[in-house]
């Protein structure tokens, strides 16, 4: 009863300084904090373990808040216990609660919602767009299972926020993967931001979805610790039952004040001169509750199970391309001269830097025979995690894996990589070092039509590519290879450039262009021809494309000088001093949207002033199905005669 008592007071005590905190930013959800003070003093003073003192330790417990908007409590409860701050050990101090009361400020590390890269490492990701947090939980128990760690991560969701078909994505792969080390944690306080949660994510019918999605369900009084604490306690009988355990906690938004309760106090702080009263119809909820004579006992942490090994950082590299295309059958075929798709070699490729360390693993979506992630698949198992038709879980996990020290590779088709992007973007706030790998990119898949290409997504990672994060590093680095050693060797790259990479691989068999030992730089570009008239620059396919043309202008007397501009952000000095000397004409040419190449290229003649004219070729119209790429590349205008068209 003591403990129980003790977790009484110590929700209390949380909850007044959430509301404290909120009201001196003016902004924030301390209703909502209010609702997880019981949960949030169990997990973090009680059930798991873990050290304030050493929030790095990847062998310790984890929590994911998914529903970002909670966080004062956790910050309320990291204060409290003296929680390390810091982007680094080096830096790191002692929480206080003036720290606390810093919150949402421009100079504090108290972000508004979870933000591990500004200070706070007690956060894995970043969270607060609603729906990924138990991807990310998912992603950290996968890695944990793969290291043989005895680790247990802990999620908290919103009932409103189990709306996100995402949740019900990651719930799949918890029970596909085993991982009973993942506890989700449903806060049903019944009230969404504009209305009642609907019927359908109720406490009672959330949990008949979860027995029957195969978890072992505990349905709770979220404020009653005693119940808390039962309700963990099961998390060993699950584990030894191979059931992941989920917790339906019945809650109350804005517990403790009545003022705080009802419709109407989603994301409003309590006004500066209602604050005292507020806080006083707290302490009645704890006289009420008798706390005031009762000595409780002490809460204490428990202590992490071990400490995980250091996290190996030495560079990634890559056997000879001969040597990883002999593993998978395909060197007869490169020797031979014949066309190889990049997506084969990005398999190639893949498999290579999963035999070259054991911190490369790959997701795929149920595509790896289309992606050949299934050589990975089939020789390193215990590397790879089946994500199945489920993109956004599979963005999400990988931050996961990624937080606990892995090089996670997804990929799937790049048309489908756009179920991801906000899941990419909070990967990318949040500092993950991940790599995304789109195939069946461009229109020159053909046959299967729009609803399978991808068109848009050069110019949304190219904008990634000129936003700098907390290190001052490109967002995204992009690359685009027109053949297969292009391919192989940007994996080498990707797997030793921290941070999030983006490669867009062709489906289509193409001539290889660049010797096995050719060598490739981050925004670098090569030339492939020469000549003085003008330049033609493309990538992936079209580079292709562009030879082609400049073979029919030769045969009109013009020499063009062709580019292969495979990686953003590009180092775009080197291609105007060619253009400069090759008649100052540049022609773009793109298989996608307009806003990638032609604009990297457009931006730089605006920003240098120098007197270089671009002529863009690039999709202006909505594709359609053809049976060979090249129908399709005429049908839109950007073949390789229009392009000597365009050229001339």
């Amino acid at each position: 009863m003591s403990v129980e008592l003790a977790i009484h007071r110590k929700a209390v005590e949380l909850a007044k300084l959430s509301v404290e905190m909120t009201t001196a930013a003016g902004s924030g959800h301390p209703s909502t904090a209010m609702s997880l003070a019981h949960l949030v003093a169990v997990l973090m003073y009680q059930q798991m373990r873990w050290d304030p003192k050493d929030p790095w330790n990847g062998a310790a417990d984890r929590l994911v808040l998914s529903e970002g908007h909670a966080v004062p409590i956790i910050y309320a409860a990291y204060a409290d216990l003296g929680g390390m701050l810091g982007r680094n050990k080096a830096e790191a101090r002692p929480m206080t609660r003036e720290d606390a009361m810093s919150l949402r400020a421009i100079e504090s590390p108290i972000d508004g919602h979870p933000h591990p890269q500004v200070g706070v490492p007690f956060f894995d990701a970043a969270t607060g767009s609603l729906g990924q947090g138990l991807s990310v939980a998912a992603g950290l128990g996968a890695a944990a299972r793969a290291d043989g760690l005895d680790r247990n991560i802990y999620c908290i969701i919103g009932d409103g926020e189990s709306r996100e078909g995402q949740i019900w994505e990651a719930l799949d792969f918890i029970v596909d993967h085993r991982l009973t080390n993942v506890v989700p944690i449903f806060n049903c306080n019944e009230l969404a931001q504009s209305d009642w949660v609907s019927p359908q994510q109720s406490a009672a019918v959330l949990a008949r979805k979860l027995e029957a999605w195969g978890y072992l369900v505990e349905t709770i009084d979220g404020h009653d610790p005693g119940q808390i604490l039962r309700a963990l306690r099961n998390l060993k009988i699950a584990q030894n039952g191979s059931r992941p355990l989920a917790i339906v906690a019945r809650t109350i938004k804005g517990w403790g004040s009545a003022h705080e309760q009802g419709m109407g106090k989603h994301g409003t702080p309590v006004k500066k001169d209602q604050l005292a009263v507020i806080l006083s119809e707290i302490d009645a909820t704890a006289e009420a509750m008798c706390l005031g004579n009762a000595k409780p006992a002490e809460l204490k942490v428990p202590a992490p199970p071990g400490k995980a090994p250091a996290v190996e950082a030495t560079p990634i590299r890559l056997p000879a391309i001969e040597t990883a295309l002999e593993a998978v059958g395909l060197l007869k075929d490169f020797q031979a001269g014949k066309p190889i798709a990049p997506r084969k070699a990005f398999g190639v490729g893949l498999l290579a830097a999963g035999r070259a360390s054991r911190r490369v693993v790959s997701l795929d979506a149920d595509v790896k025979n289309s992606t050949h992630a299934e050589w990975f698949a089939k020789q390193l198992p215990g590397q790879f995690f089946e994500c199945r038709i489920a993109e956004q879980n599979m963005i999400s996990a990988a931050a996961g894996l990624a937080a606990a020290g892995k090089i996670p590779f997804c990929s799937t088709f790049a048309k489908f990589v756009a179920r991801g992007y906000d899941q990419l973007e909070m990967a990318i706030i949040g500092g993950s070092n991940f790599k995304v790998v789109g195939t069946h990119a461009g229109v020159t898949l053909a046959a299967d039509g729009p609803s399978q290409m991808s068109l848009p997504d050069v110019a949304y990672f190219r904008s990634m590519c000129h936003v700098k994060n907390f290190n001052g590093q490109p967002a995204v680095r992009y690359f685009f290879p027109a053949d297969a050693v292009s391919c192989y060797r940007f994996i080498e790259l990707m797997a030793n450039v921290e941070g999030c990479c983006y490669l867009r691989a062709l489906r289509a068999d193409v001539k290889t262009l660049y010797k096995a030992d050719e060598s490739f730089e981050v925004g670098g570009m090569k030339v492939l021809r020469e000549g003085k008239d003008l330049v033609l620059v493309g990538a992936g396919y079209m580079v292709h494309e562009c030879l082609k043309a400049a073979d029919e202008l030769a045969k009109y007397g013009k020499k063009a000088t062709v580019v292969d501009a495979y990686s953003m952000p590009m180092n775009v000095g080197p291609l105007l001093a060619l253009a400069e000397k090759s008649g100052g004409r540049i022609v773009s040419v793109e298989d996608n949207y307009p806003g990638g190449l032609d604009a990297e290229i457009a931006t730089a003649i605006a920003a240098t002033g120098c007197g270089v004219s671009l002529r863009p070729v690039c999709v202006t119209g909505i594709p359609k199905s053809g049976r060979e790429p090249q129908d399709v590349l005429d049908f839109l205008g950007i073949g390789w005669r229009m392009i000597a068209k365009a050229a001339s």
